[in-house]
């Protein structure tokens, strides 16, 4: 099997959605916000292909934190299709999300994932994360 990672581009934008919806179960209007998120240099969100098909997708945020008094980054969305996983797929694209935040000297790169989502949890572990907190959310 032949996998290459590299940067979304605008041809993928349709299947991106597609990926998303599957990933997140919501069927929502996506096209602007991916298309935003590919040419936003504060992020970036990179593809899996495997045989010039598109079978998952990273995306990573990039800001300046106060707080640790430099650039830090959030990988808010990481995801390969279900007959797609336990081939290494999503450790390249995390390799790679990780060599990218390296070159943007990132002092740390943050994850977050389901509290019950016990899979991502240990795949982020293996990759040498560590919990360090719980994330809450509110929608005005």
């Amino acid at each position: 099997m032949t996998t290459s990672i590299r940067k979304a581009g605008t041809k993928d934008v349709e299947v991106l959605g597609r990926l998303f919806e599957e990933f997140s179960g919501w069927h929502i209007e996506r096209s602007v916000s991916i298309q935003k998120a590919i040419t936003d240099s504060d992020g970036e969100l990179l593809v899996a292909e495997v045989y010039g098909r598109v079978v998952g997708f990273v995306n990573q945020v990039f800001f300046e934190d106060p707080l640790h008094a430099g650039f830090n980054s959030l990988i808010t969305d990481l995801f390969v299709k279900t007959e797609h996983r336990e081939r290494g797929i999503g450790s390249e694209l995390i390799k790679r999300a990780l060599e990218c935040a390296k070159k943007r000297k990132v002092k740390e790169v943050h994850v977050t994932t389901r509290e019950d989502n016990h899979e991502a949890m240990k795949f982020y572990e293996k990759h040498r994360f560590n919990k360090a907190g719980i994330l809450f959310e509110f929608a005005p």
